[in-house]
């Protein structure tokens, strides 16, 4: 979980150097004052339909879902120029029909908007996700990938994503079977949550890691040895992984935009069309230098999304956050890149024994993890960006953490003006009863990744025992927030993952719904994640995943619906996934994604 938040500190260290550019347009005045102030992307005026050239396209003989509403079924929708001009039935939408509209059979087909992500890392995502795809059932299968791999690909390093804890034994995976594979060449495969390194002898060579080798973070950060002080090849923690990484592939900042555009017409494929980047890594002390890459794309037409994205705040000092996020939003404004929210690191992860918790661990109970802020500071932070009318969102995994969290947010709506806020807790692994029922009360949003809700053996043994009875039966439960009448925002959180890693929606919606593992061969029989009352139904989870997250991200007015006058960004998909079995939702085909009234995607 957050990802990014391990990752941040350490892309200074990259080849390459400083792009030395940001793209910017003048801000708007009175731009980073406020964070109720709309996106540019607002200032798009709706076009109408003129009799001589009519809706430029027509949707028809489908099935339409506009998420809100008195009726949320529909028969036809037209769109003109960038704008949604027309939702009801047939007969309405084809009289806007002229001689230039496209006029577009559904043939049966869903329409519906475009995804919303509440939260995602497109830019760890796609620098962690290149090379050999590990997420295969067994140690077996990720050594046969890795030899097939290298096989087709007979130059350079060899690296990867995927590979689990759950693979291996107690000790972790070896560089001893990967040299087995791959002997006269570096491989290093990242864990599929971005925290551990599985590296061959080769890497380990070039990296210079060997017996006498410090551990950068000794017992947090450190390189796993063998009763000889020998390092296997498990590497724990970013410190530690990035120190091979840098001396076996260093990757500059070009690149990185390179690995991020070669994944963009995924996100479109996927039916993305609006994302909150939930922490870009900062290249040095600037973190708008790589937020710059999307506008960079932006301006040769090819960001196939609206981006949200937003300033990092992980240890003290606590001072300025509001003016910073200010500063770089005032840089960066464009028609599809804003920089709208604080990210506050209030936590680390269940996994690391770094999530904050009220109780101790159940396997380490000497031990409650930590926040790195005081409450003064905590206090502080928030009441301060809260003052300067921005919103944050808190990575909160420990329940501690989320009470912290809602206790600071409290203290601030007390201390600051009304106004509209848009504050969000994120992640929520575990919530003490009393605490779900503050969502509600504090209109606060809880933002949760719905394809960790699964009950897949990392969940089912290791986050077990880290937390024991009763909590472990009492994970993920955004029922209990929508019961208390909370928010609740959905996003994959990719690349980061306990067990599957995705960032498709469809994905996330589905073990949403089930809180069971997609394609897991035990089918409807498999194993549900307690508890089971916490499912949500199709409608919330598309909610959740439209209008819930374009709310918690400020584009409400603009998307998320399929409304007269919003934005159309729309999908169409080969299903009803109202309609079929929740266990087949994840097949589902997005047979066309369309943002800004323009097609992106189309199969």
């Amino acid at each position: 979980m957050c990802i990014a938040c391990e990752w941040a500190p350490h892309f200074a260290a990259f080849g390459g150097g400083s792009r030395g550019r940001m793209t910017r347009r003048a801000p708007t005045p009175g731009a980073g004052t406020s964070a109720v102030t709309a996106p540019s992307s607002c200032s798009v005026r709706p076009k109408s339909p003129t009799p001589e050239t009519g809706a430029d396209f027509v949707f028809r003989n489908g099935r339409v879902y506009t998420v809100d509403g008195p009726d949320r079924w529909a028969q036809a929708v037209a769109v003109t120029g960038a704008t949604i001009t027309y939702v009801g039935d047939e007969a309405g939408a084809m009289a806007l029909a002229g001689p230039a509209t496209q006029v577009i059979d559904l043939n049966g087909q869903l329409l519906m908007p475009g995804f919303v992500e509440g939260h995602i890392h497109p830019f760890l995502g796609a620098f962690l996700t290149t090379g050999v795809d590990l997420q295969v059932p067994t140690a077996t299968d990720a050594l046969a990938a890795v030899a097939q791999y290298a096989k087709n690909n007979p130059n350079g390093p060899v690296r990867g994503f995927g590979w689990r804890v759950d693979m291996f034994g107690p000790d972790g995976p070896s560089r001893a079977d990967l040299d087995a594979v791959l002997p006269d060449r570096p491989g290093f495969f990242f864990a599929i949550d971005g925290h551990s390194l599985w590296a061959n002898s080769k890497a380990l060579e070039i990296a210079g890691v060997g017996r006498e080798t410090q551990d950068p973070i000794p017992g947090f950060s450190y390189y796993v040895r063998d009763r000889n002080g020998d390092p296997t090849g498990y590497v724990l923690e970013v410190d530690a992984v990035l120190g091979i990484v840098n001396a076996v592939e260093p990757i500059s900042i070009d690149t990185m935009g390179t690995l991020l555009e070669s994944w963009l017409p995924e996100a479109s494929a996927a039916g993305i069309t609006s994302i909150f980047d939930a922490g870009v890594p900062p290249i040095g002390a600037d973190q708008g230098q790589l937020i710059s890459l999307y506008t960079d794309i932006e301006e040769r037409g090819a960001l196939p999304f609206r981006v949200i994205a937003s300033y990092i705040v992980m240890s003290p000092p606590v001072d300025g956050a509001a003016a910073k996020l200010a500063d770089i939003r005032n840089q960066i404004s464009t028609d599809l890149v804003q920089v709208g929210a604080v990210k506050i690191i209030g936590d680390g992860t269940p996994e690391g024994y770094t999530a904050w918790l009220i109780e101790p661990y159940a396997d380490r109970p000497d031990s409650t993890g930590g926040s790195p802020f005081t409450e003064q500071q905590w206090h502080q932070l928030v009441g301060e960006v809260d003052a300067a009318g921005f919103d944050v969102h808190i990575h909160a995994c420990g329940e501690r953490t989320a009470r912290t969290a809602l206790d600071s947010i409290e203290h601030a709506i007390a201390a600051n003006p009304p106004r509209d806020r848009r504050h969000t807790v994120a992640h929520l692994v575990y919530v003490e009863d009393p605490d779900s029922q503050r969502f509600g009360e504090l209109d606060v949003i809880a933002q949760f990744s719905a394809n960790w809700l699964s009950a897949d053996p990392s969940t089912l043994q290791n986050m077990a025992a880290r937390y024991g009875p009763p909590r472990q039966e009492l994970f993920y439960r955004p029922q209990d927030v929508l019961k208390a009448g909370g928010r609740v925002s959905l996003g994959t959180d990719w690349p980061a993952a306990g067990y599957f890693s995705t960032y498709r929606p469809l994905d996330s919606i589905q073990i949403g719904v089930t809180r069971q593992l997609i394609n897991d061969p035990r089918g409807a029989c498999a194993a549900v994640l307690a508890p089971a009352d916490q499912r949500l139904s199709v409608e919330q989870a598309v909610y959740a995943n439209t209008l819930g997250a374009a709310y918690q991200i400020r584009l409400d007015e603009l998307v998320g619906s399929v409304e007269v006058g919003k934005l159309a960004d729309l999908i169409v998909l080969d299903k009803n996934i109202f309609e079929i079995d929740p266990h087949d939702i994840h097949s589902a085909t997005v047979k066309m994604t369309m943002m800004n009234g323009n097609i992106l995607h189309q199969v």
